[in-house]
C-alpha cells in the first residue's frame, strides 16, 4: 500500500482483549442487511378503477414478491446466514376490519370467466365511498444458522404499503320480456 505521503508500510494493530464475533452476531447483522422492501401489491378491480359494493376486491402480491431472501456472512472462520420468509399478508381495507391472508392472494386471471375465479384474498365493501386507504402489509418472519451448529429465530419484519380505493354503488332494473 503506498500513501499520498510516501509511506509504504502497513501496521496490523490487534485488539488483544477485544470480543470475537459470535454466529449470532452476525445473523443480526446479516438480517438487516436483507433488502425487504414495501410490497408491491396488485388489485382486482385494478388500482385507479372503481371497485362496486358487494363484489369483491381482491388484494395480491405481484409475482415474485412472496419467495424467502437469505444474506450469509463471515467473519474470519465464524459465518451465519439469515433468512427472511414471509409468512402473511394482512389487508385493512378501509372501514374498520383487518383481514389476514396466509399467503400472496390469488392473481386475477382476465382471460377466465369470472365463474371460474377464486380469490385468497378479497373484501367485500358494504358502502360507497370516495375515501377508503387501504393499507396492506407482509410480515416475514426470520431464522438463522450459523458456524457451530448454532440457529435460531430472529425477530419480524413488516412491511406496508397505503393507497386510495374508490367503492361506488350501482342500481340494477329488472323488467320481465
Amino acid at each position: 500500500m503506498e500513501c499520498s505521503d510516501g509511506y509504504r508500510d502497513v501496521i496490523w494493530i490487534t485488539k488483544k482483549h477485544a470480543p470475537g464475533t459470535s454466529p449470532r452476531q452476525l445473523a443480526r447483522r446479516a438480517y438487516a442487511r436483507i433488502p425487504i422492501k414495501t410490497p408491491k401489491v396488485l388489485t382486482a378491480p385494478p388500482r385507479g378503477k372503481d371497485g362496486l359494493v358487494g363484489l369483491p376486491h381482491w388484494f395480491y402480491l405481484a409475482k415474485g414478491e412472496w419467495a424467502a431472501k437469505s444474506k450469509r456472512l463471515r467473519a474470519g472462520r465464524v459465518w451465519a446466514e439469515a433468512t427472511a420468509t414471509p409468512q402473511r399478508m394482512t389487508v385493512n381495507p378501509g372501514e374498520g376490519r383487518t383481514i389476514t391472508c396466509d399467503g400472496p392472494g390469488t392473481r386475477y386471471d382476465p382471460a377466465r370467466p369470472a365463474a371460474q375465479q377464486r380469490s385468497t384474498c378479497s373484501y367485500r365493501y358494504a358502502r360507497p365511498s370516495d375515501s377508503n386507504r387501504v393499507t396492506v402489509s407482509v410480515t416475514w418472519g426470520g431464522t438463522w444458522r450459523g458456524s457451530g451448529g448454532s440457529g435460531g429465530t430472529l425477530p419480524p419484519i413488516t412491511r406496508s404499503v397505503t393507497f386510495p380505493v374508490r367503492i361506488v354503488e350501482t342500481q340494477a332494473l329488472v323488467t320481465k320480456g
